[in-house]
């Protein structure tokens, strides 16, 4: 297969962008984490740099990965960036069982394309991707990580007693908020929660605000907010990103209390009539944010965390940090 590999110092060329685009537009998972402008986006609000890997066959494009880096010393690590759950991996077509056994697949000409080019790496598959072997048997570590998937269509009726109970008790005293304006306060919100929490903010607060302003203004997302009837305040906010009749709940806050319940319940209905048909909670992988998340009906839901990192030295410095923690 014949590959495009950029020069990592330097920006994204044109014609790798366009390719990009053009392989993405063809190609799964449709999700709006694939979309280079996203890509572009949330790379620049985290300070982290972007290439672009294509492999093609016979002159043409089969699989990508628009990738997310920074350097750590002297070595150069491939991240997940945040408030991203999945990596931007397109291909053009379904794996071939068949190519999988022969080890000819665009997705291992990929992933060989992504260990020459970094030193350390770590990609979050759409849950599209559920035949991981191209990965296990190249070497790279997988790990499976949960979300949870409700449709829109479903009501209060398909949640828990406690969670519906909740809505039904508490939707009166909100209004529902949105529009573009609403997306700002959605990541004051966020930030306060992540604070409130003792957690540190995975961007700081104006580079947040900056990210939902830059990904609004592409049409990619949608934001909602509930504020209370009596006091005014604005309680819970939600930047919705969507593509491919499927919504997920990005950037999000609230203050504690039933807001953001109030906020789903209100929300959800105007999502499936504006054509979103299914919509990702985005990750189950903590016991309480799991929780909260499955009593609003939702289905769980796999993906995979796969990883490679050909320099022993800098295994060894990530595990020491990581057990520091």
């Amino acid at each position: 297969m014949n590959r495009v590999c950029p020069n990592h110092a330097a920006p994204v060329q044109g014609d790798e962008a366009e390719r990009w685009k053009a392989l993405q537009a063809v190609s799964t998972p449709h999700t709006p984490f694939c979309r280079l402008d996203y890509v572009r986006a949330v790379a620049s609000g985290a300070g982290l740099h972007l290439g672009i890997h294509i492999v093609s066959e016979n002159g043409q494009d089969m699989a990508g990965a628009a990738v997310t880096w920074k350097r750590r010393g002297p070595w150069r690590e491939a991240i997940v960036p945040p408030f991203t759950p999945f990596s931007a991996v397109t291909l053009r077509d379904a794996l071939n069982p068949a190519d999988i056994h022969s080890r000819t697949t665009p997705l291992e000409s990929l992933l060989a394309e992504l260990e020459a080019g970094y030193d350390r790496i770590h990609v979050h598959l759409d849950p599209e991707y559920t035949d991981i072997r191209p990965a296990q048997w190249r070497g790279w570590t997988t790990r499976p990580l949960y979300t949870y998937r409700l449709n829109t269509g479903d009501g209060p009726e398909t949640w828990s007693k406690g969670a519906a109970r909740t809505f039904r008790s508490g939707k009166d005293a909100y209004d529902l908020l949105e529009g573009n304006g609403v997306g700002s306060t959605a990541a004051l919100l966020a930030a306060a929660s992540y604070a409130r929490q003792g957690r540190k903010t995975p961007l700081d607060k104006a580079a947040l605000e900056a990210l939902v302003r830059t990904v609004e203004n592409t049409g990619l997302a949608s934001s909602f907010a509930v504020r209370r009837r009596d006091s005014g305040d604005i309680q819970a906010g939600i930047v919705v990103l969507h593509a491919n009749r499927k919504g997920y709940y990005w950037v999000v806050g609230s203050v504690p209390g039933p807001a953001m319940t109030v906020l789903l319940g209100k929300m959800l209905p105007r999502l499936h009539a504006s054509g979103i048909e299914e919509f990702d909670l985005m990750g189950a992988n903590t016991p309480t944010i799991a929780e909260f998340k499955r009593r609003f009906g939702a289905r769980l839901t796999s993906y995979y965390r796969i990883g490679f990192c050909r320099k022993p030295m800098l295994q060894w410095l990530c595990t020491l940090r990581e057990m520091r923690r």
